[in-house]
């Protein structure tokens, strides 16, 4: 039997339900193409200890890191990265970052993660790391707005807010989740 958390657990319970952000990135597509599906996974960077982790999962993060504080977000979106990068004039390869290897290997962590069911025009918004989107669809091409964007982001950072903390909460209950010292 495990001991139960203490009081002085407390703030690093808080901290565990209440990450300071989550960095959100897609996932392919069911080919059947329905309406909605999981789609799309999320972390809580500030909990992964970063010692160990590869030097492109180090990188992807430092850049969520700072990304989340400069712009003040509770959710940002892997594509977000991607987009400031390309709009620096430089790219994950060019940093030496296997993004696909880097994210697969993050999706396999001993860290906490959420699968997300999204729209597919929310996955869409997640997965774009263009400036401008243009969605073809049978009514012709539409221009994506900066709004949309920014209420996906919304919508999903609501979704955490609301799912994480008993998610992580179950974790540390089942034993799955330990609170080292």
């Amino acid at each position: 039997m495990r001991p139960p958390l203490s009081p002085d657990h407390a703030d690093v319970i808080v901290q565990l339900t209440n990450p300071a952000y989550w960095l959100v990135s897609g996932l392919e597509w069911p080919g059947s193409d329905p309406a909605w599906a999981e789609a799309a996974v999320a972390i809580s960077p500030g909990i992964i200890m970063r010692d160990g982790l590869s030097p492109g999962i180090r990188e992807i993060l430092a850049r969520a890191d700072r990304c989340a504080a400069r712009h003040d977000m509770r959710v940002v979106f892997f594509s977000d990265l991607t987009r400031a990068l390309t709009a620096a004039g430089t790219s994950w390869a060019s940093l030496g970052v296997d993004w696909e290897a880097a994210l697969a290997e993050l999706r396999c962590g001993a860290h906490p993660l959420m699968f997300l069911t999204i729209s597919a025009r929310a996955h869409l918004h997640l997965c774009d790391s263009s400036a401008r989107l243009i969605i073809y669809g049978p009514g012709g091409a539409e221009q994506a707005s900066a709004g949309e964007r920014d209420l996906v982001r919304q919508t999903i950072a609501s979704g955490l807010a609301a799912d994480w903390p008993p998610y992580i909460r179950g974790l540390l209950g089942a034993g799955s989740l330990r609170i080292a010292g």
